[in-house]
């Protein structure tokens, strides 16, 4: 090999593509992050709120300081289901809101439609 494995797929490769490496992230406890599974039983709402106030609260200003720190909220089905999205195939916070409003937002519909019936 030629040294040059940047071409090749990595089969687990990060699905962020990191555009500026000048952010500053600060350190947040582990335990303080809120946490979501993937499960039907969770409160997607609930969940993106205390997201925000954890930015918030952390100083987190920039849309790459949150794209950067959401996929260590993500657990078992749902990091999995992030790390199937492909190599840097997200490049911005807006596209990492609406790929996880359009994968978990149906479920929590679809639960709502069977309950009515």
């Amino acid at each position: 090999m030629d040294g040059d494995d940047d071409n090749e797929e990595d089969p687990l490769g990060f699905p962020i593509q990191d555009t500026d490496g000048s952010v500053h992230m600060k350190n947040i406890p582990p335990s303080f992050l809120p946490k979501f599974h993937g499960l039907r039983t969770e409160d997607l709402e609930t969940f993106l709120f205390e997201f925000k106030i954890i930015c918030t609260s952390y100083g987190y200003q920039s849309k790459t300081q949150n794209l950067r720190l959401f996929p260590t909220t993500l657990k078992d089905r749902a990091l999995r289901w992030f790390m199937s999205l492909g190599t840097n195939s997200i490049r911005e916070w807006n596209d990492m809101q609406n790929i996880f409003l359009d994968k978990y937002k149906d479920h929590d519909l679809k639960e709502e439609i069977f309950r009515m019936n």
